[in-house]
């Protein structure tokens, strides 16, 4: 209940971040505040990206898709795994799907992200190993 409020929140100022036409702003912070390390990279998929990062302190592997048109009801996946855990997240969303995070000390994660259910599951496999 209580991460489907904080994601309405965070949707609804997304939305009016959009509408000041502050949208690099308002999305940075965001991904920043909900998966916690060292932002890795975004990859791109169609109609949005996986942000994906690393925590060393845990270590964990965190990863979120968003999608390029935030403020749209839509279908939003996003998926990790290693060798032994996965973690996965999709629904109807308006901004983001996650974060899902696996342990992945020592071991290369795999990830994927959808955005809306007409688009394939676009993502990596075997990255960032160490």
């Amino acid at each position: 209940m209580r991460v489907e409020l904080f994601r309405r929140l965070t949707s609804f100022a997304g939305a009016l971040a959009l509408g000041a036409g502050l949208v690099a702003a308002a999305s940075a912070p965001a991904s920043a505040a909900v998966c916690s390390g060292t932002h890795l990279d975004n990859w791109s998929i169609t109609g949005g990206y996986i942000a994906v990062y690393y925590n060393s302190s845990t270590g964990r592997n965190c990863a979120m898709t968003y999608t390029n048109k935030p403020g749209n009801a839509q279908y939003i996946m996003v998926s990790i795994s290693t060798s032994g855990a996965s973690d996965r997240d999709a629904d109807t969303y308006t901004t983001y799907a996650g974060p899902v995070s696996v342990y992945a000390k020592g071991k290369c994660i795999s990830f994927q992200g959808q955005v809306g259910r007409n688009n394939p599951a676009e993502g990596v496999t075997d990255v960032y190993c160490g």
